[in-house]
């Protein structure tokens, strides 16, 4: 990939991200349950890249996998 998010420092990219990630959230929460229908994300990241993203984030909000588990019920 090139363009603008490669000239962007590592600061600056995981700002912007959770800028957008904000802007997400607020708006699943307005709409129906679910993501936004036009998310998906399935056909936009693969396995990898999904996993290494919700890694990070779950580390972030320091959520454990037993609580992670609780969430959904499992």
């Amino acid at each position: 990939m090139t363009g603008p998010a490669e000239e962007m420092g590592d600061e600056e990219l995981v700002e912007q991200i959770a800028t957008l990630l904000r802007e997400y959230v607020a708006r699943v929460q307005v709409g129906a349950p679910g993501g936004l229908p036009s998310a998906r994300w399935s056909s936009r990241l693969n396995a990898t890249e999904s996993a290494l993203v919700a890694i990070e984030l779950l580390r972030a909000a320091e959520i454990t996998s037993f609580e992670l588990a609780a969430m959904f019920n499992i």
